[in-house]
Order: structure tokens, then sequence, then C-alpha cells
């Protein structure tokens, strides 16, 4: 029997290396992922008898389990993602991820304040993640809602105009064939005269950072070219109407552009709705028009679901089928419009009848919340929730629901308006930006 045992043990002490080194790594990751209790804490199940509760011993070994299930599926995910973009793995992407990163912060701690920046008559103005892009044939600034200035470089275009997303910042040149998107702090694309013959009238980005610019060719008045999310050109429409507003709904995969045919008789307003902007096999388009109007504006309303068009006769508002089907025609007579407002939070007109000053008003929805006289006069207007009126001695702010109106004054400074929120309108001048907050 003794020999046995010595034989047994002798067997033992002649493994492998290899194999001793095997089964302990074996033996760890089954431990790893045992639901019995760690060595350090040797408790078994007999050992809660007296408590009455192994419930909590079994919950707690399968917490065991599921996070380092996820422990290890978050190595995988972050190798699997390392494989895929290494390409995009650069320290310029690196140092620019650090940088955005601070703007994020500064767009969700918005301090209100005057912005400051150099005297020009020709500046271009847009709202851009919770500050301020600024461009004119000089420079062009980004400013974040702090008004710490993230982007500061030398313009290069004639007639500058800015659209922006929550991403990006898009110029273009309405006197030259010449367009270029920059993030918080650098450009990132570019098209010049090489490729754009002709000038950049109007632009505008979707959601998920698509965008369309629109110029013209030697052959139609209007060429509408859309890009994808990644900056690849999707597709030209041509036009020989002249295009004057362009939009696209994400959402539902749809780009429309308003033109304007002189034609033979007054003149009219085409909308062109061009279905599936994404996929080439079931791209498709359509064309509705509106006799004797001329168009100035338009937008998607009800999260994409509505379309309004705001022309210098009517607002008229349309649902989606197969085709443009009119729901809403609201017509004015005006002897000049004033002011017109037109993003996805609702849509205003002010405008001067008879000598008495106008406005109506659509929500988000696409309802009419608002069509009356009002006593002020008004150089714009603006909607969010409330109605801002820039008047000649400041901003007034309408609550439509409570017929209540609150004014505030500035002192010698006239601009552009912007509605910020509901709370707030930015006045944009020569010089400075003011921010007219509203308790």
């Amino acid at each position: 029997m003794g020999d046995f045992f010595n034989k047994n043990k002798e067997k033992n002490n002649n493994e492998s290396p290899k194999k001793t080194s095997d089964r302990k790594f074996y033996s760890k990751i089954t431990d790893l992922f045992s639901t019995e209790p760690q060595k350090e804490k040797v408790l078994r199940h007999e050992d809660f008898n007296g408590a009455g509760d192994v419930y909590y011993a079994s919950v707690s070994a399968a917490y065991k389990i599921a996070s380092r299930i996820l422990l290890l599926l978050l190595v995988i995910f972050l190798v699997f993602s390392v494989i895929i973009n290494y390409k995009q793995i650069t320290y310029d992407n690196f140092f620019y991820l650090l940088k955005d990163f601070s703007a994020s912060v500064d767009a969700e701690s918005t301090n209100y304040d005057t912005l400051s920046y150099d005297s020009d008559s020709r500046h271009s103005f847009s709202l851009y993640r919770g500050g301020l892009a600024i461009v004119n044939p000089s420079r062009l600034t980004a400013f974040t809602a702090t008004g710490r200035r993230t982007l500061d470089v030398t313009s290069e275009f004639s007639s500058p105009n800015v659209v922006c997303s929550d991403k990006y910042i898009l110029v273009y040149d309405s006197s030259d064939g010449y367009f270029a998107i920059y993030n918080s702090f650098a450009r990132v694309y570019s098209e010049t005269s090489e490729t754009l013959k002709y000038p950049v009238t109007d632009a505008c980005f979707g959601d998920d950072g698509s965008f369309a610019i629109v110029t013209r060719s030697a052959e139609n008045k209007s060429v509408v070219r859309y890009y994808s999310k990644n900056m690849k050109e999707v597709f030209a429409d041509n036009s020989n109407e002249l295009c004057l507003d362009v939009q696209i709904n994400s959402k539902q995969k749809i780009l429309t552009s308003v033109h304007y045919d002189v034609g033979d008789n007054g003149g009219k307003t085409v909308i062109s709705v061009i279905n599936n902007i994404d996929d080439k096999n079931k791209r498709e388009k359509i064309e509705y028009e509106i006799s004797g109007e001329f168009p100035i504006a338009s937008q998607f309303l009800d999260n994409g679901n509505k379309f309004a068009v705001i022309t210098d006769r009517s607002i008229k508002i349309f649902n989606f089928d197969k085709e443009l089907r009119q729901i809403v025609s609201e017509e004015f007579s005006a002897s000049y419009i004033s002011g017109f407002y037109a993003e996805k939070n609702g849509i205003a007109i002010s405008y001067v009848s008879e000598s008495k000053n106008h406005i109506i008003v659509f929500d988000k929805s696409g309802e009419m919340v608002y069509n009356d006289l009002v006593s002020v006069n008004v150089r714009d207007i603006g909607y969010d929730e409330y109605v801002f009126l820039q008047t000649d001695s400041g901003v007034l702010r309408m609550d439509i629901s409570k017929n209540e109106a609150t004014s505030m004054l500035l002192q010698a400074q006239s601009g552009k308006m912007i509605v910020y929120d509901h709370k707030t309108a930015v006045i944009c001048g020569e010089s400075k930006a003011e921010y007219v907050v509203f308790e």
C-alpha cells in the first residue's frame, strides 16, 4: 500500500510545468465566474441557516458573475473599436476630443452676458452649441455659452453667411463658389471654386449631420447638392427655377427645396420634395405649386411630420403622405413684411397692413396660436412658447396664453434678433451681442 501512494506521489511530481501552469490558469478563470464565495470570505450556504436568509447570498453571487461578464464585454468592445477605427486614432483627433469636450461643458453652464467682437456691418450670426457663431469677411468666431472663444480664424469669404447644427458650423460665400465646415476649433471640410463654379446661395443641416447647399450651373438656375453625415456628396438635384430655401428631414429621409418661377402669370412657388434621399434605388421626387405667391421661408414642424411654407401672401402647412397634402392656408394682405421666423419650434410672421401691425404665429405642432393686431411697431419676430417682438425701443415678450406682455428696453442697440430659448433673446449688433433675459 505504501508503494502505491509513493508511486502516485512520484507521478504527480513528474507532471510538466506547462500542465501545472495551464491547470492554474483554468482554475483562475473558473474562480472568476464561479458562484461560490471567494476564499477570503469563506461562507457556505449552511452558514446563513441561522439567519434564515440564503437569498442574499445567491443574489450576491449572481451580481458577481454579471459584473465580470460586463467587464469582459467592455474589454472586447474596446478592442473591437480600436481595430475598426485605428486610422482615426491620431494625436490631432485626441487633441480635438479634449478641446471639444471643454466646449461641451461650457454649453451646459450657460451664463448670459454681452459678447463683444470686432465691429462690422456685414456680420452673419447663428446659435451654436449654446453659444454664438459670428462671421464677416475678416474673421470667423465661435463663442461658448460662457463667452469663451473656441474658434477665432481669419475669414476666407467675401460675402459670408453662416448656419449651424449641434456639431458643426457651415459658412458659405454668396458671391463665390466656396463653403467650409468647422467644428468648435478647426475647419474639417471645404469645397472651393475648383469644384463649385458658381456662388452658394443657401445651406442647411439635418439632425443627423447631413447637409445641403444651393448653387447653380451653366445649364440650370438651381442645383441642390445633398451630402451625407460623412461629408460625401450623395446626389445633386437640378432645377430651372430659382431655389430660395432648402431643408432636410433626417428622420423621414426627405429633402425639400422651395423655388420661385417667374412664369407668365405673376409667378409661382414650387415646392420640391425628394423622398428616400439616402437610397438611390428608391429615391423619388414630387412637386407642388402655389400660384401667384413668392416664397420667403420654410421649415419642418411636428417632429418632421408637417411642412410649413411662408410666402408673401400666406402661411401654408402640409402633411406628408405619398405626396404633399395642404391642411392649413392662413392668408393675409401685407403692405410689407417686417419680420418672419421659421424654426422647428414654430412659424411666425409680422406684417403691416393699412398702417397697422399684425402678427401670425403657429406653434411647433403646426397649430395656429395667435393672429391679431399688436400696438407696437415690430421690426422682427421670433417664437419659443412665447412670442418675441423686436421693437424700436427693445424686446417685448408676449405670453399668448395669458394675453400678457413684458418689455425690456435696450440702450442705443439695434441688430438681428435671435431667439435663444423661451426666456431669452439675443440682439446681435455690429460690435456686440446682448442677451435679453426675461424672468
